[in-house]
């Protein structure tokens, strides 16, 4: 009877503290998906291709209406900083392309009265493949891919403009684009503007089809023959 009495209460105790266990873990979990489940109102939104702050090797484009001897293009160092006439140096690090454009507009309208200042970014790309003279460009978010093609020379006669790809950081992100699709939709700085060549088919159209014609009218001709 004492042995029963003793098993009874260490089973209690156990079934208590799992219990409690039990009860532990699951509120833990409820805690947990909660958590997940909330949204903090701090994270911002994602910053579209366009937005995208500059980067080293871009370049701030400047056109003073009354201020000639101060327009310029100002290119963005390997620390993010640009050197900028009467504002002197700037970080544009981390600041979205809309937000710079209102400081620089706000801080110009602070040193120089009734003037008007015109900002163009401009991204750094490269643009190669079949052009006459691939290398490395400035695009502003106006531009269109055939634009940026035309800087690079145009297209050579070998230059398939219907399939354009976009590489970032040595992987494709964009192909099969023409030459309407917009700079501002699609390239970030240091992109690469990739026109591929055609095909042998697609460069010997004409060849085949003249031979094809060419043959065709030899078959003709010996089949009248023969007859």
């Amino acid at each position: 009877m004492y042995t029963v009495t003793i098993a009874a209460i260490l089973q209690r105790l156990i079934s208590a503290r799992v219990g409690r266990i039990l009860l532990c873990g699951i509120m833990v979990a409820m805690a947990a998906v909660g958590a997940s489940a909330q949204v903090p109102d701090s994270i911002p939104p994602p910053v579209t291709v366009s937005e995208q702050p500059l980067a080293p090797g871009d370049v701030i484009r400047l056109s003073f209406w009354r201020e000639p001897d101060l327009n310029g293009e100002f290119t963005v160092d390997e620390t993010g900083m640009v050197v900028l006439p009467l504002l002197g140096p700037r970080n544009v690090t981390g600041v979205t392309t809309t937000e710079l454009k209102r400081r620089l507009t706000q801080d110009y309208g602070q040193q120089l009265v009734n003037q008007d200042v015109q900002i163009t970014l401009l991204r750094r790309v490269r643009v190669l493949g079949a052009v006459n003279d691939p290398g490395l460009y400035h695009v502003d978010q106006t531009m269109s891919l055939g634009d940026a093609i035309a800087l690079a020379g145009g297209a050579t006669d070998r230059g398939k403009l219907s399939d354009i790809r976009i590489f970032r950081e040595g992987k494709e992100v964009f192909r099969d684009l023409d030459v309407n699709a917009q700079i501002a939709e699609q390239i970030r700085s240091g992109d690469q503007i990739n026109i591929p060549e055609k095909s042998w088919i697609a460069l010997n159209s004409g060849t085949l089809a003249g031979a094809l014609i060419t043959g065709t009218a030899l078959i003709l001709s010996y089949v009248v023959i023969s007859r």
